[in-house]
């Protein structure tokens, strides 16, 4: 009976002299496969006449087969782990970038018109990005894994009647517009599941975030006190439009895309510095 289980026969059970205190060992991999495009333009002018700008783009598609480390080390099914293959956790489509520097220099002239709009620093930078994606769940073990963070659901087409394990859920994340959790109820009356029968066929990380926005502001003044001995003016402007920016959204199917988390409003930070 005890070489049945995969323990030592040995083993003496009351005192547990020869025992072993292991039996089977799950065999645990860490390997995966992953894939880049990238392409990146720019467009730069030096500084003179008192600006410079550069401007940036990045078209990137990153696809694995692997687990985040964001999320569960575990596939859905760990009978099919091909089925993991998809655009990567941390894949961001587009993303733009532009930032300047104009400096008004000292102005000729000696009124005050000339003497205060002399020595000005202004410098923008603007990103835009596509949003990154996230993994739709259910959030219960539907397949029988123990892993309820990568239960997926089913794709299903519109009218699909409700099952005992719940209605069908309309989704924009969904091909069809629609979702339903994957239910073993209907083998409760007979039948053999077959492998992956449980399994969700939405593909992992089949959401998507919203767009962001983020916009910043640096404004500064040098003023002068004779020829050793400066200060400098500055205010920092975050976020200067106060874009709403989602940073994390629910990820169960029942109301995926719902968003949890948001970026800073908009924030000043005021600074001096002296030079001598």
């Amino acid at each position: 009976m005890l070489q049945a289980g995969g323990l030592s026969t040995a083993c003496d059970p009351t005192t547990l002299t020869g025992c072993v205190p292991f039996s089977d060992m799950d065999a645990n991999y860490s390997n995966g496969s992953s894939i880049y495009h990238g392409l990146t333009a720019n467009l730069k002018k030096r500084f003179g006449n008192h600006y410079e700008f550069l401007a940036s783009y990045t078209f990137s598609h990153a696809i694995d087969d692997s687990t985040d480390l964001q999320s569960p080390l575990a596939p859905q099914d760990s009978y099919l782990p091909g089925l993991e293959r998809s655009t990567s956790l941390f894949d961001q489509r587009h993303r733009l970038v532009f930032s300047g520097v104009y400096q008004s220099g000292k102005l000729a002239g000696a009124g005050f018109s000339s003497r205060f709009l002399s020595n000005w620093t202004v410098a923008p930078i603007v990103e835009v990005a596509s949003g990154r994606p996230f993994n739709i769940i259910t959030g219960n073990p539907d397949n029988f894994q123990f892993s309820p963070s990568t239960s997926r659901p089913n794709v299903v087409a519109s009218g699909t009647p409700a099952t005992p394990c719940g209605p069908t859920v309309p989704s924009k994340f969904s091909p069809t517009g629609f979702f339903q959790e994957p239910c073993y109820v209907q083998f409760a009356a007979g039948g053999t599941p077959t492998l992956g029968a449980f399994d969700g066929n939405l593909s992992r990380n089949a959401g998507l975030r919203p767009w962001t926005v983020y916009n910043d502001l640096r404004v500064s003044r040098r003023i002068n006190f004779g020829e050793r001995i400066s200060v400098d003016l500055i205010a920092d402007i975050f976020n200067l439009a106060n874009k709403y920016n989602v940073a994390d959204v629910n990820p169960l199917f029942t109301s995926a895309g719902q968003a949890t988390a948001a970026s800073d409003p908009r924030q000043f930070q005021f600074a001096m510095k002296l030079s001598w």
